[in-house]
């Protein structure tokens, strides 16, 4: 791991600067929990954390306590106190939003995350005889949740990684002025002194494959290698200079940020016309981090704004940037020969029944640069190489029991790679449990060895 430079000043924005400034302030939101009998934020939650527990922990002024109780259930406090979609889950289902406003829960959890690094009270258990070698491909949320859990299983874990650096998605595909990558970092840390060992610029399946890793005496091998790979706009000329994949977009940026590339080369340059095509998290984040290179930035979307899979948080901060948006507008055709010079869209209508159908009407947004963030798919090429069941887009077939494994013995796969690209808490519930199910089939495994 390299020191972060943050070349691009990004983390510089004070954008953490509604968190709680002192402990008395944390306490005091804490306070307004009303500790329900049935937590209806707890059931919001899709890894069901014991939100009213350290919620109440923490109002009594037990840092370390709130901290144990978020631990059972999450190995990413600091991370997902800042990226999960809270508005859609557990703050979304307090019933102190349907009387004014909700709990503050996840300031609440960075907050304890962030005192328990500081102050240096994160556990360090003692490590006894590994039960036996693990193997991790990719260090996303899905890979980091299995590697701490198999970790606490007693088992040696190395996490496999292509990049330079870890976090997967993490660290190349939400922006820094959203998730300072010290925080990243340090999670990476952590798990390096529970035991971890990483690997990276290593990719599996071109220069090592899954039998190496057998070979090298790993008895389990998990697949967390994500979908890093953008959709094509699937549009008239989309091939053209000047198109734009999102997610490598990103991924770029973070590498100037790095120190690893100069802005120079990055596809989008100060005084660029850019248009975004796309209305989730992954667009927004696209439009706001060309926004930041200084370029114009328009979003582009067929539906209504109501319509939009970005959280409603993050479309307001997009806006607040600066970052125009035409709606009812679905892409038909990029415009140029050479390069990209604009956008041609079929404005939409919304009949009374919600269908929307296309009006015959087109028109062409003006633009020298076009970011497609329409979604993403795994590598196929590197997925061929895994040897494993999988359907035509790369997405892996994992079974119930036990839970994760593929079609091939020992190799079980989480996260995007199976599910489809979601959100960071997802992915880590996943990789929790398919690390439950490796500790089961290993354990399995060794006790038929001694039947025989």
């Amino acid at each position: 791991m390299v020191e972060y430079k943050d070349v691009l000043g990004f983390e510089q924005e004070p954008l953490e600067s509604a968190d709680f400034a002192s402990l008395k302030e944390a306490v005091e939101e804490a306070r307004r929990c009303l500790n329900c009998a049935v937590p209806q934020c707890r059931k919001g939650c899709p890894i069901n954390n014991e939100i009213p527990q350290f919620i109440h922990a923490l109002a009594q002024g037990n840092i370390g306590e709130a901290a144990e109780h978020i631990a059972h259930n999450s190995c990413l406090p600091g991370i997902c106190g800042r990226v999960c979609p809270w508005e859609k889950q557990c703050e979304g289902a307090c019933v102190l939003g349907k009387k004014g406003k909700h709990v503050e829960i996840g300031k609440l959890e960075r907050f304890v995350a962030d005192k328990c690094f500081e102050g240096g009270l994160l556990p360090l258990p003692k490590k006894g005889d590994a039960v036996a070698k693990v193997a991790v491909i990719g260090s996303g949320p899905a890979g980091l949740a299995a590697a701490h859990e198999l970790l606490s299983r007693q088992y040696d874990v190395t996490i496999f990684e292509s990049a330079s650096e870890p976090g997967g998605m993490l660290m190349f595909g939400i922006p820094s002025f959203r998730l300072h990558k010290k925080h990243v970092y340090r999670e990476m840390e952590y798990l390096q002194q529970l035991g971890a060992v990483f690997q990276f610029n290593t990719k599996i399946g071109a220069d090592k494959q899954i039998s190496d890793l057998f070979a090298e005496g790993y008895e389990a091998v998990f697949i967390a290698t994500g979908a890093p790979v953008g959709w094509n706009l699937g549009v008239e000329n989309d091939t053209v200079d000047g198109v734009v994949d999102a997610q490598h977009f990103l991924t770029q940026v973070q590498q100037v940020q790095l120190g690893q590339a100069k802005q120079e080369d990055l596809p989008i340059q100060p005084g660029d016309d850019v248009i975004v095509v796309g209305a989730g998290n992954v667009a927004i984040d696209a439009a706001r981090t060309a926004l930041r290179l200084k370029a114009k930035v328009t979003i582009v979307y067929r539906r209504a704004e109501k319509n939009m899979k970005c959280l409603p948080s993050e479309y307001e901060a997009a806006k607040a940037d600066g970052v125009a948006f035409k709606f009812y507008s679905a892409p038909k055709a990029v415009v140029g020969q050479d390069h990209v010079e604009g956008l041609q869209y079929e404005k939409q209508q919304i009949l009374e029944d919600a269908t929307m159908v296309p009006t015959g009407e087109f028109g062409v947004v003006p633009a020298n640069k076009i970011i497609a963030a329409i979604g993403n798919r795994p590598e196929l090429d590197c997925m061929r190489q895994f040897d494993v069941d999988m359907n035509g887009d790369g997405y892996i077939f994992t079974k119930d029991e036990p839970y994760g494994m593929t079609s091939q013995p020992g190799v079980f796969a989480a996260g995007d790679i199976v599910h489809k690209p979601a959100t960071v808490v997802l992915a880590m519930r996943e990789g929790k449990k398919v690390a439950v199910g490796i500790d089961q089939y290993i354990k399995a495994k060794h006790l038929m060895a001694k039947c025989q």
